[in-house]
């Protein structure tokens, strides 16, 4: 099974959906507030110079789309030293959870400039 030891362990199953939920709730809430805005959509802005990129929501999606595929890779690795390593095994796990919560930020932070 490909994350065996992961479904073994209560705190890292626990940990891996919860980041999985964080990560499917920030593209639930960017579709629910800017999913069919046919508009550029303000993607980075700096205080100093202002709008630096504007894209579509599709880049939006991208970004969540890079998130979803760090966090698998870290539940591979996660998985992958669990055996070995166990103190690693859930750095990884808690580091899904972060990437989670900081693309919820990054989400939040669109929406609200936008």
């Amino acid at each position: 099974m490909l994350f065996s030891n992961l479904i073994k362990d209560k705190y890292l199953r626990v940990i891996a959906i919860i980041s999985l939920l964080v990560l499917f709730l920030a593209a639930i809430i960017f579709y629910l507030a800017l999913g069919s805005t046919p508009a550029p959509i303000i993607i980075h802005f700096n205080e100093y110079n202002g709008i630096d990129f504007l894209g579509s929501r599709w880049d939006v999606f991208g970004i969540l789309l890079s998130a979803l595929v760090m966090i698998l890779i870290n539940l591979f690795l996660s998985n992958f030293l669990y055996n070995r390593e166990r103190f690693l095994s859930y750095i990884f796990v808690f580091g899904c959870l972060l990437i989670s919560i900081l693309i919820l930020v990054v989400i939040s932070v669109i929406i609200n400039v936008n």
